[in-house]
Formats: C-alpha cells, structure tokens, sequence
C-alpha cells in the first residue's frame, strides 16, 4: 500500500492526531491541516486527493467486482474510510459530503475511470512480464 503522506504525519509539528489513531486517521487529520493553511481551505484539495487516492488504490486492490461502482462504492465506506473526527479543539469535523463530491464525480465518469484503471492494470502486467 501507498503510503500516502504518513510519515509527514507522524513527524507533524503539530502532532494533530491522538495515539489512538490508527494511520488513516492521521493522515486524514493531517491533510485537514494542510487545507486549513491555504487560501482554498474550503475547497479540501487536499483531503479530496487523500480519499481518492485511497478509493483508487481500494479498486487494485479489493476482491469485490470492480465493474460494479455502486457495490466498490459502498464497500469502500464500509471496510476502508473514515470521514468524521474531532478536531484539537474539540470540533466535529465531517467529510461526508467531500466524499458524496468524490463518488459523484467517479459515477458521471465511469466510462473514463475504467479506462484509467484498465491502462494502470495493463501497465502493472507489462513491468511483471518484463
């Protein structure tokens, strides 16, 4: 699995996770923070690239029928996601509908997502064969 920027968020300054956290929770509050130093804060690029570089990377490598969105979708919320936090002031933060933007996003380009994913798998056969 990607690593997607936890050791940046272990090593934060701000160290704005709790110990119970476990790494997706880290990395979540720690591109939260990311967001929250820029002018575009309320855009969350950073964490919308968090989530979907963790949903693209749950379509390598899930065991669900990948042709199916709706189901990869749902099992990805079930099995791999968190979206609501606390944050060190005490805060709800909830990336509810960040995700519902990202999921909307996938279903009104399916067509071009699948392709994508079939030219990365065909890509990660090629470098096996090599």
């Amino acid at each position: 699995m990607i690593d997607y920027g936890l050791n940046w968020a272990l090593n934060d300054q701000e160290n704005s996770y709790n110990e119970e956290d476990n790494n997706f929770a880290r990395q979540l509050k720690y591109f939260h923070l990311k967001d929250l130093e820029k002018k575009y804060s309320t855009e969350h690029l950073y964490v919308k690239a968090f989530y979907l570089h963790h949903l693209l990377d749950y379509f390598r490598e899930t065991r669900y029928d990948v042709n199916n969105l709706e189901l990869v979708l749902e099992k990805f919320l079930e099995n791999e996601i968190i979206f609501e936090f606390l944050d060190k002031n005490g805060n709800s933060i909830n990336y509810q509908l960040v995700l519902k933007q990202i999921f909307q996003l996938l279903r009104e380009n399916q067509r071009e997502l699948y392709e994508d994913l079939k030219s990365v798998h065909n890509l990660s056969l090629e470098k096996n064969r090599e």
